[in-house]
């Protein structure tokens, strides 16, 4: 089939390479000049990895491999740590720690040449019986047998074809940032996450010395915007190497991000058009799931499409993508919607608990939250 993509960022480059090594004709349209390689870093856990894997995306030569996830509270007490090791041989994929910009680069390259179009603004989409159109805010126009809009929580398609309404504020933003960093941290391959009462950090290994860093606070629409000296202030005192990462960046290293969550529709499109990604199924990083959910959107929806021939009416093959995803996905954005809104819960009501209990909670949610891995054969202990 024909099919055209709407927004080349993570999901809709993932996707396009899945449907061109199943034989369809695909085109990237991104209102951009240039590919967006703004952001800090992405965890790509074990299902995200098996799902780009499958996308004929293989990212482990440019990330950080991680090997440990450590949970303490900003007085320094452990409340538990996960072998991300034994996740991976349990699930059979590792999970990657990448800075965003490489992962475009990577899955862009892939792609032949005359796929991606920048300064392509979506302005009108209309489907017809036999086809799909879709206008651009330059003049031009292009048509096709299928629509896939991947172009955002912002999602230019998503308001055209279902739901106006844009993705609502959670109450919580990040301060982030992907920074080189001398600290030993940045040298191995345990991310770190600190939880306080009214806020919380973590940092991450990124692979080349870089570190991949994030505060959340409480944030409203309309209040004052935080600097590194603000962030010094509100974080001083807290467990190493928060302090001295704080000390060795500048403003110009800090990036902001407000947390938000989508109504996660029934139906995702119309008879020639679907979503994924953000576009559809936007949510908090407080279970840092959301580009993992996105790859497997795209997993998903190249396989059903997989066996669908040129000028054949998809719909059915969407809609059948949509029903399989939508339980998983509604899952994880609940569970990252509720770790959110316990994250103001005193923390020193919190008992530690062992590394096989934390690991093993790794493995289950990873697996239900995930259609990609839902065929892999469950490790002995945990049938």
């Amino acid at each position: 089939m024909r099919v055209l993509v709407i927004g080349a960022g993570v999901g809709g480059l993932a996707v396009a390479n899945g449907l061109l090594d199943s034989g369809h004709d695909v085109e990237v349209f991104e209102h951009a000049q240039q590919l967006r390689t703004t952001g800090a870093g992405i965890t790509v856990w074990s299902n995200g990895t098996a799902a780009l894997q499958q996308l004929g995306v293989d990212i482990t030569e440019v990330g950080r491999q991680l090997d440990s996830l450590r949970a303490m509270t900003d007085t320094g007490r452990l409340l538990w740590e996960a072998d991300l090791s034994e996740v991976t041989e349990r699930l059979g994929s590792p999970t990657v720690q990448i800075p965003r910009r490489a992962l475009i680069a990577r899955m862009a390259q892939a792609l032949p040449e005359g796929v991606l179009h920048f300064g392509k603004r979506c302005t009108r989409v209309t489907e017809h019986a036999d086809h799909v159109s879709v206008e651009f805010a330059d003049g031009t126009s292009a048509d096709a047998d299928l629509l896939i809009g991947a172009d955002g929580q912002r999602s230019t398609v998503r308001s055209m074809l279902l739901d106006p309404e844009p993705a609502k504020p959670t109450g919580w933003a990040s301060w982030q940032g992907l920074t080189s960093s001398a600290l030993p941290v940045a040298a191995g391959h345990q991310t770190i996450n600190i939880a306080g009462r009214n806020a919380h950090c973590g940092l991450i290994p990124t692979g080349e010395g870089l570190l991949h860093w994030w505060f959340d606070m409480p944030w409203k629409d309309g209040d004052s915007a935080l600097s590194v000296a603000d962030l010094r202030r509100i974080f001083r005192g807290w467990p190493e190497p928060v302090e001295a990462l704080l000390a060795s960046v500048t403003d110009d290293d800090l990036g902001f991000f407000p947390h938000v969550r989508h109504r996660v529709p029934h139906v995702w499109g119309g008879p020639r058009s679907t979503l994924l990604g953000d576009a559809v199924h936007a949510m908090p990083p407080a279970v840092a799931q959301a580009a993992n959910q996105t790859f497997e959107d795209a997993w998903m929806l190249t396989n059903c499409l997989a066996d669908v021939p040129a000028g054949s009416a998809p719909t059915a093959a969407l809609r059948a993508y949509e029903q399989e995803r939508r339980p998983r996905v509604m899952k994880v954005s609940r569970t990252a919607a509720f770790t959110s809104a316990q994250r103001s819960t005193p923390l020193q009501r919190l008992g530690r608990f062992p590394k096989w209990i934390a690991t093993r909670s790794q493995v289950v949610s990873l697996r239900s939250g995930s259609n990609v891995l839902r065929g892999l054969a469950p490790s002995p202990s945990l049938a």
